[in-house]
């Protein structure tokens, strides 16, 4: 053996330590909520094909998605609404890392009949609801944003047993809209952006005043001064990370 051998081992042993994980995998882990999986999907394909960088997506509710970022130590990503983020943070489930924001997101109604029209007041969607024969809702007790939102609007229009009577409960948005493409419901509620982006011809329209609801996304960055991380924030600031995130349905 070359007395230099082990000298060179050494030194190269030294050297990859220093390397870590993630910067060997060229990516990141993140957990999302599903209500922009879809945008988030193309999102990752964009930022690879420009960058060389991957994005491990791991999607469910907005309040399981932040709890499965909590106990896997790998995810370096976290992407649901603003409000739990800030919430989680001032509770100190958030140690390490930055909030920045992202994108937003309104929700809304889908379905297939052609004699759904876009209610205006909190009286036609009172009547809308109970006319539908069935209706499929992203299930509230997962902390599915849309689904929370949603019983407080049945509880405000004094109708929640007999809509929820004939109520489905699905996974997530995108579960509620494969029911109301393949026709299984009548009428589903999640976010706009799913609704486009699975059949926009089927969408009814946002909620009337004063039901309205807006869910600001946001990411919760571990490492928010590495190298792949600050290329993910320049990508989303880009002309190009702008218009995919338009196109897809949300409002950067």
């Amino acid at each position: 053996m070359n007395k230099w051998t082990p000298l060179i081992a050494a030194s190269l042993l030294a050297s990859l330590s220093l390397i870590s994980p993630c910067s060997l995998a060229q990516g990141l882990v993140a957990h999302a909520a599903a209500g922009v999986k879809s945008p988030l999907e193309s999102m990752a394909q964009a930022f690879k094909l420009s960058t060389g960088y991957t994005v491990e997506l791991h999607f469910d509710t907005a309040g399981a998605a932040q709890q499965h970022y909590l106990a896997d130590d790998s995810a370096e990503v976290l992407i649901t609404t603003l409000e739990r983020i800030e919430a989680s943070e001032l509770k100190g489930e958030l140690k390490e890392g930055r909030l920045f924001p992202f994108a937003a997101t309104v929700a809304g109604m889908a379905g297939k009949s052609k004699t759904f029209v876009a209610p205006q007041t909190a009286e036609e969607l009172k009547q809308l609801l109970l006319k539908c024969e069935s209706i499929a809702i992203s299930d509230p007790a997962r902390g599915a944003t849309v689904g929370q939102h949603f019983m407080k609007i049945l509880d405000q229009l004094g109708i929640r047993v007999q809509v929820m009577a004939k109520a489905r409960l699905a996974k997530d948005g995108l579960q509620t809209m494969e029911w109301v493409r393949t026709e299984q419901v009548q009428l589903g509620v999640t976010q706009i952006s799913e609704i486009v982006q699975s059949d926009a011809s089927t969408l009814i329209g946002p909620f009337p005043p004063p039901f309205e609801l807006t869910s600001n996304y946001a990411l919760w960055l571990k490492k928010p001064d590495s190298q792949v991380s600050q290329a993910l924030l320049a990508w989303l600031k880009s002309p190009e990370g702008r218009d995919l995130l338009v196109q897809q349905g949300l409002k950067p």
